[in-house]
C-alpha cells in the first residue's frame, strides 16, 4: 500500500505529522503489510520515495494565485506518482489531499489501474467533494460521519476511524526534560508556560486572540506557539512583542521535538473555532497537560470522558479566565488524577496500540470491496 503526503518534508501540519506517525506505526508489521511513504520533499530512504512535483513556492507554480499554485503542486505530484503506483502494483492509496487524489482518480479512469483510492477526510471537506472521486473515505469524527451519511454516501464506502497518535512519544515522561527545554528557550523554570501547537497565523488558528488573552494574565505567564510559519507570522511576532514583551516564543520544531514542549508546559490552549480533528488536543491529553478548547461539536467529541475545559473561544476574556483556573488548580491531587484519567481515555481511543488493528481491517476491506 501507499501512504501519500504531498507536503511531507516541506511543511509542518497535522496532515504530515499524522502520515509520518502512521507510517512509523505500520512499518514494524513487516511481511503483513508492504507500505511505502510517498512524499513531496525531504529525502528518499527505506520505504520512502520523494516524488518530483512543482512545489507551490517554486517556479512556475509561484506565478499563480495561492490556490492555483497549490493545485499545480498536487496535480503535478499525482502525475509523477501515477506510473509508480502502476509499476509497483499498489493495492491501496491512502491520502489526505483531496486535489491530489482526484487527479489520481481521473488518471485511473483515463489510463487504467487497479489501485483503490482511500481518502482520509482530514481537511475536512464537505461530502460533495469526495462522494464520487474516491473509492472509500476515512471519516475521523462522529459529527463528520453524520454529515457524510446524511449526504447519502453509502455506508460501505465509509470507514469511521480517527487519527492515531504515538502514546509513547506524547507521554508525561517528557516532563523530565522540562528544565532543559526551558533553559534552551530562555524561559524561567518558575514561570507558567502556556503552549499552543498550531500554524502561526490569525486566520483559523486565531493566534492573535491567544496573544491578547495571555496578555491579560500576570507577568509570570509565558506563551509558546509551535507550528508552521506563515505569511502572517511576522505581524503576529510584532503583536506579541507589543503585548507580552519578551514573554513569548514562536517555534517551528520537528514533530518529535514538539513532544518535549508539552512536557515543559503548564497548560495548553487551541483557539480555533473549528477543526477537522484537532490532533494536538489529543497530544496534550496524552501528555497529561490541562487544556482549553472551543465548545464545538468536534471538540466535544474529542473531550468525551476527560477534564478538558470547553469554552466559548469567540468570547473575549473567556480564555483568560479558563487559563487562570487551570493554573490555580494544577497543584491539586484531584486535578492530577483527572489528567491521568484523561490520558487513559485518550490512549484507549486514539493510541496506535489501539488503532493499528482497525487500520489493517480498513485496508483489507478496501482491497476486498
Amino acid at each position: 500500500m501507499a501512504l501519500v503526503s504531498t507536503g511531507f518534508g516541506r511543511v509542518q501540519r497535522g496532515f504530515e505529522s499524522f502520515t509520518e506517525s502512521l507510517f512509523n506505526a505500520l512499518r514494524p508489521l513487516g511481511s503483513d503489510l508492504d507500505v511505502t511513504l510517498f512524499q513531496g520533499g525531504g529525502k528518499s530512504g527505506e520505504h520512502r520515495v520523494v516524488v518530483p512535483n512543482l512545489h507551490r513556492a517554486d517556479f512556475p507554480a509561484r506565478l499563480f494565485s495561492d490556490l492555483t499554485a497549490s493545485h499545480v503542486e498536487k496535480r503535478s505530484f499525482a502525475a509523477a506518482l501515477y506510473p509508480i503506483l502502476r509499476a509497483k502494483h499498489v493495492d491501496v492509496v491512502h491520502y489526505n489531499e483531496l486535489t491530489m487524489g482526484s487527479a489520481l482518480f481521473h488518471l485511473r479512469h483515463l489510463f487504467g489501474g487497479t489501485y483503490k483510492l482511500l481518502y482520509c477526510n482530514g481537511a475536512p471537506s464537505p461530502p460533495v467533494h469526495y462522494h464520487h472521486r474516491c473509492d472509500f473515505a476515512q471519516i475521523l469524527t462522529e459529527p463528520d460521519l453524520a454529515e457524510a451519511t446524511s449526504f447519502g454516501i453509502q455506508q460501505c464506502r465509509l470507514f469511521s476511524l480517527p487519527y492515531g497518535i504515538d502514546a509513547d512519544l506524547f507521554h508525561p515522561d517528557q516532563k523530565q526534560k522540562r528544565e532543559r527545554i526551558r533553559q534552551e528557550l530562555g524561559i524561567p523554570l518558575g514561570a507558567n508556560l502556556i503552549l499552543s501547537v498550531a500554524a502561526i497565523k490569525a486566520e483559523h488558528k486565531r493566534v492573535d486572540h491567544l496573544i491578547r488573552e495571555v496578555s491579560a494574565l500576570s507577568s509570570n505567564e509565558w506563551l509558546v506557539v509551535a507550528g508552521q510559519r506563515t505569511g502572517e507570522t511576522a505581524q503576529l511576532e510584532g503583536m506579541a512583542e507589543a503585548l507580552i514583551p519578551g514573554r513569548w516564543r514562536f517555534l517551528s520544531w520537528p514533530h518529535a521535538r514538539v513532544a518535549e514542549l508539552y512536557g515543559a508546559a503548564d497548560c495548553f490552549a487551541l483557539c480555533s473555532l473549528t477543526e477537522a480533528f484537532g490532533l494536538v488536543t489529543v497530544e496534550a491529553m496524552l501528555s497529561e497537560l490541562p487544556l482549553v478548547v472551543h465548545d464545538g461539536p468536534v471538540f466535544r467529541w474529542l473531550a468525551k470522558g476527560t477534564s478538558t475545559q470547553l469554552i466559548d473561544m469567540s468570547e473575549p476574556e473567556a480564555l483568560t479566565l479558563a487559563l487562570q483556573q487551570s493554573i490555580q488548580r494544577r497543584a491539586t491531587s484531584e486535578h492530577s488524577n483527572a489528567l491521568k484519567l484523561a490520558r487513559q481515555t485518550a490512549s484507549s481511543r486514539f493510541s496506535w496500540q489501539a488503532l493499528v488493528p482497525k487500520y489493517l481491517e480498513m485496508y483489507r476491506a478496501s482491497i476486498a470491496n
